[in-house]
């Protein structure tokens, strides 16, 4: 499981698969995503925190 951003995403699937993980999981967030105040920060993980958690094996509930 890795997080990358949106202008990375290709960049990271690459990797991946030239690592013999062409399946792994990849939690897309915003770019650019340094420049995002705190609270702009927080948002976008609670967005993606749930996909991260699962695709790290734990059981999600709504």
């Amino acid at each position: 499981m890795t997080v990358c951003s949106t202008a990375f995403t290709t960049l990271g699937r690459a990797q991946a698969a030239s690592l013999g993980n062409p399946g792994l999981p990849i939690a897309v967030i915003p770019h650019p995503f340094g420049a995002r105040s705190r609270d702009e920060v927080r948002a976008i993980a609670d967005k993606c925190v749930d996909e991260v958690a699962r695709a790290a094996g734990v059981a999600v509930t709504a």
